[in-house]
């Protein structure tokens, strides 16, 4: 995107910048010769250069405000240029990069070099400007004149900062100006060092496959576990796990006793699902925190609930001066997980500083939800959005909504999320929240009113799509209009369980049931939900399938028996024992 583009389709985005400088432009230019110390700093008047300096970036602001944006930025530029302060420069180097303008920042960090010529700074967005304008052959040379500052000892180093550099700029002169340097670096050019950046630099742009390449053959003639383990990523992001598998166990050969390269192992040997294997290798691990939680997990996602049991007794029984707030996080987690909730809340209790500490409230009003301790839960939640960032008040207030709902409280999350709808009227999540808790306490006209909202700022979310479907499907006999919507959700999301379910689901309301059957049983394959079992057992009823519809209320009773939604349907059919 040009210079005058982003200017034209982002005034206010130029503002933000603009503004966020021009304080700290303004004081460069008027504290020059300011004294600090334990008194107050007196200001001296202006010399001319800060006079001039000033008189340019006033009349910046002034074009800012009548949009004349190109004009500003030569404002600001003049105003470096005639500052004998560093810090002018630097300032309009930062505000030229961030919109892109690269003539502009060339010239801003060629005079900061000027006034500070160690500014390792303004070196790296003269180069990004040079790359991005395609000055190749400059940039080049700015880049090797970098990169000969380094002691000849960091080698490798040298060659991965100049990746990292031009990682940032644009792929096909950032790459151009790669090979101009390897090539003028003479013999060496293609040693394993070089490889190893130009691979870093590639997966930064995109370039997954020549990424990989790069980085095969960077691992040819070193046994350099950082090689090892790059290569070992790429191939496994590029799904070749048993390339990944190879280059991890030549890197724990390299490097037997770290943990971290035995923990990756496991982890492929996981995905290619050798499990004993992965297991084996977890439990020849000296018993840690983050070796004993992971081979809990391993044992919880293989149905092995004793084995899971025994790591997490042994993960809990470290003893006391190897425990910390991750050890008491990680504890508390595999405890929910292998189904003892009282002792996953007293661990998260223990979790009271860093950056899990939030973390751990916040899963304790999960489990004290899911213990129907409703009340703590929304105090703790409570108490969480006072002090929580942006991200996580959010969560607080869906995680709360949630449970108030799935526990017959519909009415109550709705008053709960009028707060902050009111903050965030646009917010996708919050809206979505509140539209099913409308649906749960029957209040169509409000759940089509925030699912409608979704859809007109996004037409193809299909979530919000498959909801109002389904929602119109189940409460009103507007079912030629749900299944247009739920037509649509499926051609956005074809394997989605909830979307087949919701198919099938309107295929029966229609009296299409026979064409239902297929949906439902797609649906229950994706997600062994009780309200899909619910549906494709009424079906199979409704059609005279006895004897599949008793096979399914049998498993579906046996595994999902307090299920709510279930137990109801089963009892209008007459099939609850």
């Amino acid at each position: 995107m040009d210079k005058q583009t982003i200017f034209l389709s982002a005034d206010r985005q130029f503002k933000r910048i603009i503004f966020a400088g021009l304080c700290i432009l303004s004081a460069a230019c008027a504290t020059t010769g300011q004294e600090t110390g334990d008194s107050a700093a007196v200001e001296e008047p202006p010399t001319g250069a800060d006079s001039d300096a000033m008189m340019h970036i006033a009349t910046a602001e002034r074009l800012v405000d009548v949009g004349e944006y190109d004009a500003a930025l030569e404002e600001y530029l003049a105003a470096a240029r005639v500052s004998p302060d560093p810090a002018v420069a630097r300032m309009v180097t930062r505000l030229a990069g961030r919109l892109q303008a690269w003539p502009a920042a060339v010239a801003a960090a060629e005079r900061w070099l000027e006034l500070e010529p160690g500014a390792e700074s303004a070196s790296h967005v003269r180069i990004v400007g040079l790359v991005n304008q395609g000055q190749v052959e400059a940039a080049a040379d700015a880049l090797g004149a970098w990169l000969a500052a380094f002691p000849e000892a960091e080698s490798p180093n040298r060659w991965r900062r100049a990746a990292m550099l031009l990682a940032a700029a644009e792929a096909g002169h950032a790459e151009r100006a790669f090979t101009l340097l390897v090539d003028r670096a003479g013999p060496d050019a293609r040693s394993a060092e070089i490889a190893h950046a130009e691979s870093i630099m590639l997966w930064h742009h995109g370039q997954l496959s020549r990424a990989r390449e790069r980085a095969l053959e960077s691992t040819e003639d070193t046994e350099d576990v950082d090689y090892l383990v790059w290569a070992a990523q790429l191939a496994a992001e590029d799904d070749d796990l048993e390339q990944a598998l190879a280059l991890y166990r030549r890197a724990r050969t390299s490097d037997p006793d770290a943990a971290s390269l035995a923990l990756a192992e496991a982890e492929v040997l996981r995905q290619l699902e050798r499990s004993e294997e992965a297991l084996s290798v977890l439990r020849g691990l000296p018993q840690d925190s983050e070796s004993l939680y992971t081979l809990g997990i391993y044992l919880v996602q293989l149905e092995r609930t004793e084995e899971a049991e025994q790591a997490w007794l042994a993960l809990s029984g470290l003893p006391a001066e190897r425990r910390g707030d991750e050890h008491a996080f990680l504890t508390a987690q595999l405890a929910e997980m292998i189904g003892r909730d009282e002792e996953a809340l007293a661990w998260y209790e223990q979790v009271t500083a860093g950056v899990r500490a939030q973390q751990a409230l916040l899963r304790r009003a999960l489990v004290l939800g899911r213990l129907e301790r409703l009340d703590e839960a929304g105090s703790l939640l409570a108490g969480l959005r006072e002090q929580a960032n942006p991200e996580l008040r959010l969560d607080t207030w869906l995680i709360e909504a949630e449970m108030l709902r799935t526990s017959g409280r519909s009415d109550e999350a709705i008053e709960l999320l009028a707060e902050p709808l009111a903050e965030n009227p646009g917010n996708a999540d919050l809206l979505y929240a509140r539209a099913l808790s409308a649906a749960t306490a029957g209040n169509v006209e409000l759940a089509e009113q925030d699912l409608r909202r979704m859809i007109q700022m996004d037409g193809n979310n299909a979530m919000a799509l498959n909801a109002l479907g389904y929602t119109l499907t189940d409460q009103t006999d507007r079912h030629e209009e749900a299944y247009r919507l739920i037509r649509r959700a499926l051609e956005l999301d074809p394997e989605d369980p909830a979307t087949l379910d919701s198919m099938g689901w309107v295929l029966f309301r229609l009296g299409r049931a026979e064409e239902a059957v297929p949906f439902l049983e797609r649906a229950l394959d994706g997600d062994e939900n009780p309200e899909i079992l619910a549906h494709l057992i009424e079906v199979l009823d409704h059609l005279g399938r006895q004897q599949e519809a008793d096979a399914l209320v049998e498993r579906a009773l046996a595994e999902h028996g307090e299920d709510r939604y279930l137990r109801e349907t089963l009892e209008r059919l007459g099939r609850l024992p």
